[in-house]
């Protein structure tokens, strides 16, 4: 089969595949809406997905106001956390001695949920913007911590060989060679350390605060407000997916020549 043709079969299996997503989502919609106007009370589980939407237009200043806070929360303990993986991760991988240790602890502590240490942070620190940061600053930093530090640590040793055949140091062997092997891997943690920030900061919220999207779905969730419920959950589903599209799009350009930034070329 010519080059011409495989692209071609490919292009025709993903505009399938992409159009029996299309209506796969399209039946779901329109079963649910006929549910909804057929069967859904006050109190009760599924409303209508236009009702949803009519709720979050009638409250649409509200659910930006609290949508905007967490996402300053969140974009905060996100940056905070990837700039402190990476230069924790480059110390851990200059210094192996003391960097095993870390590395160890790193793994077991990366095992407990954010949600365990929340009130204890927020208790400390306040109800207000630096717990949220903090809270999402851990979900952030230990994704890119351990992806990194894996990465550096499984450098092809072909690599770490024409390092030393070319007589580099180690800054010289990092830059130029470890890093762009390890480039894949950090994007890659991009993806998962940033909704995970987001929905920290939502957690971090629950436990204590005045403002946010967290607050907003708590509220609707104790007071049985069903559409107001799901239309928290729609624009928090709805941030984290475009969190997931912005780093894909992010992993993509900085290693395009990666297998894992093109799902097409693994099929």
């Amino acid at each position: 089969m010519s080059r011409r043709d495989a692209l071609g079969a490919g292009g025709i299996g993903r505009r399938a595949t992409i159009t029996i997503a299309v209506a796969g989502y399209a039946a779901v919609l329109l079963a649910w809406e006929a549910y909804g106007r057929a069967f859904y009370r006050p109190g009760g589980v599924l409303p209508a997905p236009t009702e949803i939407l009519a709720t979050l237009w009638r409250s649409r200043d509200g659910y930006l106001s609290n949508t905007l806070t967490t996402m300053s929360e969140a974009a905060a303990g996100f940056a905070g956390g990837v700039v402190l993986a990476l230069v924790l991760a480059l110390l851990m991988d200059r210094f192996r001695l003391v960097g095993d240790g870390l590395y160890r602890l790193s793994l077991m502590l990366y095992s407990i949920p954010v949600i365990a240490l929340a009130p204890a942070l927020v208790a400390s620190l306040g109800l207000g913007f630096g717990s949220k940061a903090v809270v999402a600053l851990l979900a952030a930093f230990f994704p890119v911590l351990v992806n990194l530090t894996g990465a550096l640590r499984a450098t092809d040793t072909r690599v770490l060989e024409l390092g030393q055949v070319l007589g580099t140091g180690w800054l010289r062997t990092l830059r130029h060679l470890r890093l762009p092997y390890a480039l894949p891997a950090f994007a890659a943690s991009l993806k998962i350390a940033a909704p995970a920030a987001f929905i920290a900061a939502m957690i971090a919220e629950w436990v204590g605060a005045d403002q946010g999207l967290g607050l907003a779905l708590l509220y609707a969730m104790f007071g049985y407000q069903i559409p107001e419920l799901w239309a928290a959950l729609v624009l928090s589903t709805t941030v984290t997916g475009l969190l997931v599209g912005v780093f894909g799009l992010v992993a993509r350009v900085a290693a395009p020549w990666h297998a894992s930034v093109d799902t097409a070329k693994e099929r």
